[in-house]
């Protein structure tokens, strides 16, 4: 817009000669793009609106993400966007019109006869060009980082089949198991019940949420000194009942698994996966040593736990960024994971059955079974998040999924925009040095060389552009390092194979930019552009 109100200097150079004020020049332009914009803002806010209500259904049914997650026009954003709208449109009419206005007619007149323009115009299209590509390189390398993100939460190996077991959420109300005693008994004679069905292959309860997480927290190993908190190992762990590891498909390594006989009070015990037992005795056999929870700053100890079996390693945690190496352990179900041992056994409120479906069997074709043995025992307890582990993750990543197709949109936005804005100024340096061509072709200069002029104009441009987007996005990564990875999903935020390939598609989007008007100065006739003379 701003360049082609530039193109209109000679025709204000006339107005200004034929009695026009400044005012009423700057007003006409004004006038003019604010009615352009004006149009181009109700055509965008009537899509918006049309376009948030499709995404909203779309999103809750044909890939549903929380139903917390709405999309609507919040009205500050909107007005955000109309007043951004209203400024560009100002910006673009006002001054180009102030700075033709405020010259002489008569070298309005001169500099329009030879294709030429002012340096102040000039600095202007070129500044801007500069950094629409600036903002651009820092969208898409923020972009291209988030759906590699995506990506790798997408693929993610957990180390069991995520699609081959069924879990079920249940939630026991202080009105009907107002002690932890009454829960016992019921989680209790529920493992009874669902080892007697025949459907089922192996089943077990945990505390672990959908599958999908559990805790963690810092653990001391017996004989070891801890000077700093950070000596210490953070750890994931669960509570689970006998048969857990037969449901995962986890393999026993050493000694043996929890039984119904574990239990604090006698001696606490736990079972530590591969990865706890190397990263803490090394080639050393982890059974027989002992371990304790602690706080973070070393206080409110644990009991010392018995290390008793070591089971092959699978993902404690779901698809998120962990804060612990891959190291945990398993406690019996009634024990309590973190802080002193209790007196009595404690039933947790809520807790999460599993089951592996025998034969073959589609894990979602048994949720009815399921719910029929929870009624045997209880006829008045529901079931919620039934399904398969892989069904809870894909909830959590559904708004990941989405945010990251969002990511992409912006970022495809950006670049169509950088290489408008490249070749409209491209065009029109082009179109003003018509004549200057003209004369160059008439004395003997080539096609390629006009080509490499125009080139070198563009070429410059995109090289400040995006040298300096790229060094400010590092800039941004290196400073805001500790969060951008733990936004980003095993991503490293200067990974520098996201850095070289936006920077070429940026390349070679900008070079076609700007090839297109360079190739239109190779054409040009000497005979026409020079009869403008």
């Amino acid at each position: 817009q701003f360049a082609r109100a530039t193109l209109r200097a000679k025709e204000l150079a006339i107005r200004s000669s034929l009695g026009a004020t400044r005012v009423r020049l700057i007003r006409q332009m004004l006038t003019e793009s604010l009615l352009v914009a004006a149009i181009g803002a109700v055509i965008g806010v009537g899509i918006a609106f049309w376009t948030t209500d499709y995404l909203d259904v779309y999103v809750h049914t044909a890939n549903p993400i929380p139903s917390w997650m709405t999309f609507n026009i919040d009205a500050k954003v909107l007005g955000v966007v109309v007043a951004a709208t209203v400024l560009s449109a100002v910006v673009s009419g006002f001054v180009p019109a102030w700075l033709s206005s405020r010259t002489s007619a008569i070298e309005a007149l001169k500099e329009s006869g030879r294709g030429n323009t002012g340096r102040a115009v000039g600095v202007i299209t070129k500044g801007l060009v500069v950094f629409q590509i600036l903002v651009t390189s820092i969208l898409l390398i923020g972009a291209v980082l988030q759906v590699q993100s995506i990506i790798k939460q997408q693929t993610i190996n957990y180390g069991y089949d995520t699609k081959g077991i069924l879990g079920a959420r249940m939630g026991l109300m202080e009105g009907d198991y107002p002690t932890a005693e009454k829960r016992q008994l019921f989680y209790e004679r529920l493992i009874r019940e669902l080892r007697a069905a025949p459907q089922f292959e192996a089943v077990a309860l945990t505390n672990r949420f959908r599958m999908v997480f559990s805790g963690n927290g810092p653990v001391e190993i017996e004989g070891k000194e801890y000077k700093v908190d950070s000596d210490r190992t953070v750890s994931e762990f669960e509570n689970i009942t006998p048969g857990y590891h037969a449901v995962l498909g986890q393999k026993l390594l050493e000694g043996r698994a929890l039984t119904d006989e574990d239990a604090e009070q006698k001696q606490p015990v736990a079972v530590v996966n591969a990865t706890f037992a190397k990263k803490n005795f090394g080639g050393a056999s982890a059974l027989g040593r002992r371990f304790r929870t602690v706080n973070q700053n070393g206080t409110s100890p644990g009991p010392w736990r018995l290390i008793v079996g070591v089971v092959s390693a699978v993902r404690m945690a779901g698809p998120f960024n962990n804060q612990t190496d891959g190291t945990g352990f398993y406690v019996p179900y009634f024990d309590t994971a973190f802080g002193p041992a209790a007196a009595t056994p404690q039933a947790l409120q809520f807790g999460t059955a599993v089951i592996r479906p025998r034969g073959g069997q589609r894990p979602e074709a048994l949720a009815s079974a399921l719910q029929n043995i929870i009624n045997k025992v209880d006829p008045n307890l529901p079931l919620y998040f039934v399904g398969t582990p892989q069904s809870s993750f894909d909830t959590f990543l559904a708004q990941n999924r989405l945010v990251a197709v969002m990511f992409a949109v912006f970022g495809g936005i950006a670049v169509l925009l950088a290489s408008v804005g490249l070749y409209g100024v491209m065009s029109f340096s082009v179109n003003q040095r018509s004549q200057e061509f003209g004369v160059r072709m008439a004395l003997g200069a080539d096609a390629p060389r006009i080509l490499r002029m125009v080139l070198r104009q563009g070429v410059w441009q995109l090289g400040v552009g995006l040298g300096l987007g790229v060094t400010l996005a590092l800039i941004i990564a290196t400073v805001a390092n500790t969060g951008l990875t733990n936004f980003l999903f095993e991503t490293n935020p200067r990974d520098p194979l996201t850095y070289t390939a936006v920077s070429l598609l940026i390349i070679g989007v900008s070079l076609l930019a700007i090839l297109i008007p360079a190739r239109r100065a190779t054409r040009v006739d000497p005979m026409v552009a020079l009869r403008a003379e």
